[in-house]
């Protein structure tokens, strides 16, 4: 009788773990680095260091990055999944009736 396929629970934690990981990712502090790049950028906007970033901001971020963080992450979870059945398979005893 072959064991159960652990594919499917590893593909739903790695899709939850995902989603939290990509909520930390979008919702942490913004970078606060003061160190000059080693090549000159163009000055674009003038914006307050510090300044909060605007709700409809992190909305998007968080929407858009859902789409990648989510279905990466359960396809890592079935990779990882599918590695855990093979091995738990190849250690288990195996059953020579005649």
């Amino acid at each position: 009788m072959p064991g159960r396929n652990l594919a499917k629970p590893f593909a739903i934690a790695g899709f939850i773990l995902a989603e939290a990981y990509m909520l930390f990712t979008v919702l942490g502090p913004t970078s606060r680095e003061t160190h000059l790049l080693p090549f000159p950028v163009p000055a674009t906007e003038v914006v307050e260091p510090g300044t909060p970033v605007p709700l409809g901001a992190q909305v998007s971020r968080a929407l858009i990055s859902a789409l990648f963080f989510g279905p990466l992450g359960a396809i890592a979870g079935t990779g990882l999944g599918l590695l855990a059945s093979g091995l738990r398979g190849d250690f288990r005893q195996k059953d020579h009736r005649p």
